[in-house]
């Protein structure tokens, strides 16, 4: 199987540098658009699509149910939803060596695991609201800049969460960027505006 995709060029010169985008749950390939031009419009975005069409509409890496204790989910179906993620990063940085990834909640957990599968792939990752990711073989990050921002009132994904995300990174060795905003599951404007901040020094 492959991945559907929305690729959209530059829309201004100047930079040839790829940004890989990954929705999160429920979502489409068509929701986080509008955050690459917000980083920098110099990049070409390309947004994939995640495998499973789910019944209430929408798209997602893998299922979630809600049970008492929480959200169920196949642990094989989010590998599945790796495995497909990293297929598809593979093949864009063919053309476009070093990629970014910027994920927004199971879809931040994809680029996780995308960059701790293959850390020489990619050249950053936005991690925003992540769930954590799939469980790996301990890697050498090697100073990969990661940008990791969570919500602290989340209801989904609780802050502590974020937390153990940025110190799992760390302890692997990335170069972590951590901030906490005073909002739920979503993305904010202050939160964009401190990953255009980061991603800037990235590309600089």
């Amino acid at each position: 199987m492959k991945l559907r995709a929305v690729d959209l060029p530059p829309r201004r010169p100047g930079l040839d540098r790829t940004l890989v985008l990954l929705h999160g749950f429920g979502a489409d390939e068509h929701d986080l658009l509008p955050i690459g031009d917000e980083l920098d419009p110099r990049l070409r975005v390309v947004s994939l699509q995640g495998p499973i069409a789910l019944e209430s509409g929408g798209r997602a890496w893998f299922d979630l149910q809600q049970t008492p204790q929480g959200f169920a989910f196949d642990p094989a179906e989010v590998a599945e939803g790796a495995r497909l993620a990293l297929e598809a990063v593979e093949e864009i940085a063919r053309r476009s060596p070093r990629p970014l990834l910027c994920g927004f909640s199971q879809g931040a957990g994809m680029a996780l695991s995308v960059a701790l599968e293959r850390p020489d792939l990619s050249s950053g990752v936005l991690a925003l609201s992540a769930v954590p990711p799939q469980e790996q073989q301990p890697v050498a990050l090697h100073g990969l800049p990661a940008f990791v921002a969570h919500g602290l009132h989340d209801p989904l994904i609780p802050v502590e969460v974020g937390r153990a995300t940025r110190d799992l990174l760390q302890q692997l060795g990335a170069n972590v960027t951590y901030r906490e905003y005073p909002m739920g599951h979503m993305v904010i404007p202050a939160e964009i505006s401190d990953a255009r901040t980061w991603l800037s020094t990235v590309l600089a």
